[in-house]
């Protein structure tokens, strides 16, 4: 194909690169809903580090109101001009600011097991991951972290499967983790990593069994009432089921990132939860986030108590 041909199809292309980067994901502010300072406030972390020792030792897991995060270790957008990015917070301040549940995406890349949101490289390993929560849990030993684990892209140059790239991964982490497929009570996992199983052969939760809420390419206005349904679901059902309700999400035709979704969808979120009022428990279930606010993560932490928040 001569040169010049090449270049004209590639016009399309480029200009919606840039106005993806340039005009259509301009910075937005932060607010109680979304956060995209590179930390969490000090404040934050000292009401919320520690949060799960106000927890009855008898609660099981599927009881709670979990905040998370969703493609927890996606910090990067590399080449993506805006869709590879979910998160401004690195995982330990993630914990710190009161997140229990991480969503953990890994590529294998010459038999090890690489952090990657697509086929971004997300410029950490597993191991890194694991070092991350054992530092966090041993300074905070009232916590538990849930993990969802999951194989993303196609493998490179990898002989081992999956499972058994996790078992190396996590042959050094002694009883760091819990690895069973029931919903365990928390009196037996403080101090520990709950696997929550994508992959169907690491042994942990089945993600299959779990109610869960993930329409991540809804029209915001579609997705702010399947979020609210999934509030409800959480709030009314059986106290064994766990209910996951993802409010993350992304329209790549309308050009709208994991970012500019956030910042609609937390606001939505944060306004529901403001509007059932304060002070009373209420299961939320985990309820998984891009960018999230503090003021909305306190929100689902308090849901878990019958007190006013924390001042």
């Amino acid at each position: 194909m001569p040169q010049r041909q090449i270049i004209i199809r590639l016009i399309p292309l480029l200009l919606v690169a840039i106005a993806v980067s340039v005009g259509f994901d301009r910075p937005l502010a932060s607010d109680g809903a979304v956060s995209f300072e590179p930390k969490p406030r000090g404040s934050t972390v000292q009401k919320y580090s520690d949060w799960m020792s106000r927890l009855s030792d008898d609660a099981k897991l599927s009881e709670l109101s979990l905040p998370g995060t969703h493609d927890s270790g996606a910090l990067y957008d590399s080449l993506s001009f805006g869709f590879a990015k979910c998160q401004s917070w690195r995982l330990a301040d993630q914990l710190r600011a009161g997140i229990r549940f991480l969503d953990i995406r890994c590529r294998r890349v010459d038999d090890h097991l690489l952090v990657y949101h697509g086929i971004i490289d997300q410029q950490l390993t597993f191991r890194e991951v694991c070092d991350a929560c054992r530092t966090f849990l041993e300074q905070h030993p009232s916590e538990c972290i849930v993990m969802s684990v999951k194989e993303e892209a196609e493998a490179s140059n990898s002989k081992r499967s999956f499972a058994e790239s996790f078992s190396v991964e996590t042959q050094q982490d002694g009883d760091l983790w819990h690895v069973t497929r029931d919903v365990p009570r928390l009196k037996d996992v403080r101090g520990r990593i709950v696997l929550i199983d994508r992959v169907a052969t690491l042994g942990g939760i089945h993600w299959d069994g779990l109610n869960r809420q993930d329409q991540y390419e809804a029209p915001l206005d579609i997705k702010s009432r399947v979020v609210r349904e999934q509030f409800e679901n959480a709030t009314q059902g059986d106290a064994d089921q766990w209910h996951i309700n993802f409010c993350s999400g992304v329209l790549v035709k309308q050009l709208v990132t994991p970012r500019q979704y956030a910042a609609r969808s937390n606001r939505a979120t944060l306004d529901f939860l403001n509007q059932t009022g304060t002070g009373k428990r209420r299961r939320l279930g985990t309820v998984v986030l891009d960018f999230p606010g503090e003021d909305l993560i306190a929100r689902i932490v308090e849901s878990n108590f019958d007190s006013a928040p924390a001042k």
